[in-house]
C-alpha cells in the first residue's frame, strides 16, 4: 500500500539526499562486514550481526518514510507501529546476545531482560501516547521539580 502523502505538498518535501543517513549506514555496513568476517567461523554470531544490520537498515527506512508520513494518517501509524517492532526486536536480540555470551548469573540476566523489557514498554509508551495530552503547540513544558 502506498503512503497517503509525502511531504507537505508544496514541491518541497525534504526528501533530498542525506549525507548523514549514507555516512551513517557505510558506517554500519563497513562495522558489520568486519564483524561478519572476524567471526566467520561462529555461524550464531553471524547471523546475529546480519540481523542486527538489517534490522537497523528497516529502521531507519522506516523512520525516514514516517517523517514523511502525512500528519494523522494511517499509514504513518503504521509505519509507528513497524519502528516501535523494529526498536524492541533489536533491544531483545541484544540483551539475549549479552544474555548468552556475557555468562552473567541468573539475578543479572534476569535484570537484563527486564531492563529490555522496560525500554520495550517506555518506548511502546512514548510512540503511541504522545500527543494524546492536550498541549498547545509550540509551548515549552519543563519537567518536573
Amino acid at each position: 500500500m502506498a503512503p497517503e502523502r509525502l511531504g507537505d505538498g508544496d514541491g518541497d518535501s525534504g526528501g533530498g539526499f542525506s549525507w548523514t543517513l549514507a555516512a551513517a549506514l557505510s558506517f554500519i555496513a563497513l562495522n558489520s562486514g568486519m564483524a561478519v568476517y572476524r567471526s566467520r567461523e561462529d555461524a550464531a554470531t553471524v547471523v546475529f550481526v546480519a540481523s542486527a544490520y538489517l534490522d537497523l537498515v528497516l529502521l531507519f527506512c522506516c523512520l525516514w518514510l514516517h517523517d514523511r508520513a502525512a500528519p494523522g494518517s494511517a499509514w504513518k501509524n503504521r509505519l509507528k507501529a513497524s519502528v516501535w517492532t523494529l526498536t524492541t526486536l533489536l533491544t531483545f536480540s541484544f540483551a539475549y546476545a549479552v544474555t548468552g555470551t556475557a555468562g552473567l548469573t541468573l539475578p543479572v540476566a534476569l535484570l537484563v531482560w527486564i531492563i529490555a523489557a522496560a525500554t520495550g514498554i517506555g518506548a511502546s509508551s512514548a510512540f503511541f501516547d504522545r500527543g494524546r495530552v492536550n498541549q498547545p503547540v509550540g509551548e515549552i513544558v519543563m519537567p518536573p521539580v
